[in-house]
């Protein structure tokens, strides 16, 4: 799958969910069609749009070099389907990890905020998510896929399906029977991720074993007027494009202004 054929496939089933969360009997929550903030969250679609070019075109063509002898004749060897699902189980595992480091890490958290910031949880709020961020959650997960010897195509699709369980557990949508959270990540999960009292739960994104194995899931219905926003925070975090792209970068200079370095509420 080609680079231009992904941010099409991507941006059309963005607008699939939008339409859809404007269905007031799909709906979570009510929701307005133009919501605040929403042209916030088209700044950080582009700056997802132009962190996807990067890993495409600057790291993709370094990492298709780390294919381990062996391990990747083996996986070559594999039928399409198998070798497809392996690397989604792949993938999902080594970007829950990063996702619970970046958790774990003051200065990753302070960086990871932006994308907690959301204070209406829907398939846009998605890509709410920093340049540098973008780049640390995706190269190691790609990184390991080629280090199995995954083909380029394999890589491109299992990107495009992962997103799309993004895009969807994001989204304002109440669909889907509770049986799919035996196996998948709903909306209904990773909706708790984004509330502050439990943001330290929920942190796959396809697949909810992960989250068992390490004791890390919670299953609960949230309360429509629970509020997403990042722990302690939640009114005093910018919502405005510039100010949100600098206030990682301010955070990081109060850090080494600091003899003591801050706590970080959601990072313990």
């Amino acid at each position: 799958m080609s680079p231009t054929l992904s941010f099409l496939v991507l941006s059309g089933l963005l607008v699939i969910v939008a339409a859809l969360e404007r269905v007031p009997a799909f709906q979570f929550r009510p929701a307005a069609v133009i919501r605040p903030f929403m042209a916030t969250d088209g700044a950080w679609y582009l700056v997802a749009a132009v962190a996807n070019a990067v890993s495409t075109f600057v790291f993709r063509p370094q990492l298709s070099r780390l294919a381990i002898p062996g391990v990747a004749d083996a996986v070559s060897r594999l039928p399409i389907s198998p070798r497809l699902a392996l690397a989604i189980v792949v993938y999902d595992f080594v970007a829950f990890a990063v996702h619970v480091g970046i958790h774990r890490s003051d200065r990753l958290w302070s960086v990871h905020k932006v994308h907690h910031s959301s204070l209406h949880l829907d398939g846009l709020a998605t890509t709410r998510t920093h340049m540098f961020e973008h780049l640390v959650r995706n190269v190691p997960a790609q990184a390991t896929l080629f280090a199995l010897g995954m083909p380029a195509t394999t890589v491109a699709t299992t990107l495009v399906i992962y997103a799309a369980f993004a895009l969807h557990g994001h989204s304002n949508l109440r669909v889907g029977g509770r049986w799919l959270e035996l196996i998948f990540i709903t909306p209904r999960l990773h909706r708790l991720h984004h509330l502050p009292a439990s943001t330290q739960s929920n942190f796959g994104t396809v697949l909810t074993i992960w989250d068992r194995i390490f004791g890390r899931l919670v299953v609960r219905d949230a309360a429509p007027d629970e509020r997403t926003g990042v722990p302690g925070e939640i009114d005093e975090y910018p919502q405005r494009f510039p100010a949100a792209f600098r206030q990682p970068m301010k955070g990081a200079r109060a850090r080494r202004n600091s003899p003591t370095p801050p706590l970080e509420p959601a990072a313990t």
